[in-house]
């Protein structure tokens, strides 16, 4: 990538954002394609009673603290807005091309590297030749994954993605089911709580929750971002001789502590209470390989409230058929319900990705897998960020986007090819061991992200132990990670630490 000069960004997502303006900052022509009338991807189209799961301090660019007035867990429409702030403070909007969607996408065929990108926008449509193409679309797309059911034809009510319920309104006054048990599924249910006559979600799995203070009382971050936690996890793909030693002679007290977790969050969220048909929500899995999965949520305290009450009636189990005013559940359930949501993901959308290229990536069933989650070494000067799912999102792609400006200036050397692909199988070995299935499995890091992140640092050439101060062996072990320790790196500037915002 050493030529790289002009750079195609596709999508005005976090990832997007922060790759654009970590690039413009490098001297680098970028332009930003965004399909939406608005930058911020997820965040410019959200559903109703939307918003940031995670408290301000752990999702907040590194080097562009969340305001102090700012909610502690960030509304959507707040959190959009905090986005168009990022872009106008670090000067990056006139390389934001709004309304214009990439059509397709082919290797130039001047002879220099790069690619050739096709748009369809406000004026029509375009080509233009980029040296660097970076794909920052994330885990979503314009395509919800909206299962069929039988009997849907004869149904008189409303079936709806989470999507599409922008307001209250179609929730209101009305017998309303829920079909998921991610962040989506429970925001909605609790919009429809608020209005609707009745509710019920519907689910297959549950998963175990985080709250935001264990116990009421510990912010989740001290148990699940510290360096200690991650030590705990089942071994990371390079694990250190520590973390093999505590999961050798000191396996015990791995499976003491994560029993202990788990007696912790079923007591203080009421796993065990019984729901309908005398089930439980107390997840199969155990914590340390669930919370790799699909449906792991930071849960609201007034969730499990809500379902004790029974203002929410939940039922493990799924949707059999559909019947003219209602659904039929696979243990024999009937419920009258008058609209449907389905609170159930996206579709990857890589339509205009030419045929070459989606073979090289693959088709395995639980996504594909990238080299550092970002590059595959038979797509040349073609990247990825964004798909690399962490507790904290946005510091995950903040420390990409700077990988990849490194890696453009020389200073991350790629190894060959072969070791390239021999890294890919590797991480996808390791993955597909012990973590749950999952469409987007080739992306999941989660609690492991600290491991991720120290990799890159060491690519970069950074000391990744970023704690400060006389107690920094101690806080290393302990305390939480977030963004603001990486202020300096993702600015750029971390031989000279920046002062705070």
């Amino acid at each position: 990538m050493k030529d790289v000069r002009r750079v195609a960004i596709i999508g005005a997502g976090i990832a997007g954002l922060v790759t654009a303006k970590t690039l413009v900052a490098q001297g680098l022509e970028c332009a930003v394609f965004e399909r939406g009338d608005r930058l911020g991807g997820v965040w410019a189209d959200g559903y109703s009673n939307f918003g940031v799961q995670a408290p301000k301090e752990l999702y907040e660019f590194p080097d562009w603290p969340m305001p102090k007035a700012a909610p502690h867990f960030t509304p959507g429409l707040i959190f959009q807005q905090y986005l168009e702030n990022y872009v106008d403070h670090f000067e990056f909007r006139s390389c934001i091309r709004l309304s214009v969607c990439v059509t397709r996408l082919e290797p130039r065929s001047d002879g220099n590297s790069g690619w050739t990108v096709t748009t369809n926008g406000n004026t029509g449509h375009r080509t233009e030749d980029f040296d660097l193409v970076v794909i920052a679309t994330g885990l979503y797309s314009d395509v919800p994954n909206k299962p069929s059911f039988p009997g849907e034809a004869e149904y008189r009510g409303v079936i709806l993605h989470n999507s599409e319920v922008k307001t209250r309104d179609p929730l209101q006054g009305r017998n309303v089911a829920v079909v998921g048990y991610g962040k989506s599924a429970v925001d909605i249910a609790f919009e429809a709580a608020e209005v609707a006559k009745d509710v019920h979600m519907v689910f297959r799995e549950t998963h175990w929750p985080v709250p935001r203070k264990v116990a009421g009382v510990l912010p989740f971050k001290w148990g699940a971002l510290s360096r200690m936690a991650s030590a705990f996890l089942p071994l990371y793909q390079r694990s250190t001789p520590v973390e093999r030693l505590l999961h050798g002679v000191g396996k015990p007290l791995v499976w003491v502590f994560w029993r202990t977790f788990e007696i912790i969050i079923r007591l203080q969220c009421r796993l065990g209470m019984k729901i309908a048909n005398g089930k439980n929500l107390v997840p199969a899995a155990p914590f340390e390989t669930d919370t790799n999965g699909e449906g792991t949520i930071v849960t609201p305290p007034e969730f499990y409230p809500l379902l004790q009450q029974g203002r929410i009636s939940a039922h493990r189990t799924e949707i059999a058929r559909f019947t003219h005013n209602g659904i039929v559940l696979q243990d024999g359930t009937e419920l009258e319900v008058d609209c449907v949501v389905l609170a159930t993901g996206w579709k990857s959308d890589f339509e205009y990705l030419s045929d070459d290229a989606r073979a090289a990536l693959g088709t395995d069933e639980d996504g594909f897998y990238l080299y550092r989650h970002m590059l595959h070494p038979d797509l040349a000067n073609l990247a990825f960020i964004g798909r690399a799912t962490a507790v904290s999102n946005i510091l995950t792609h903040s420390l990409q986007a700077r990988w990849l400006a490194e890696s453009i200036a020389g200073r991350v050397i790629l190894p060959e090819r072969n070791a390239m692909l021999g890294e890919i199988d590797e991480i996808k070995a390791w993955k597909r061991s012990w973590m749950p299935y999952s469409p987007v499995r080739s992306t999941r890091l989660f609690m492991h992200a600290q491991h991720y992140h120290d990799e890159l640092m060491r690519d970069i050439g950074i000391d990744p132990l970023r704690k400060r101060g006389l107690f920094a062996p101690l806080k290393e072990l302990l305390a939480p990670y977030q963004p603001a320790d990486y202020q300096a790196i993702v600015a750029g500037n971390w031989e000279t630490p920046i002062k705070p915002l």
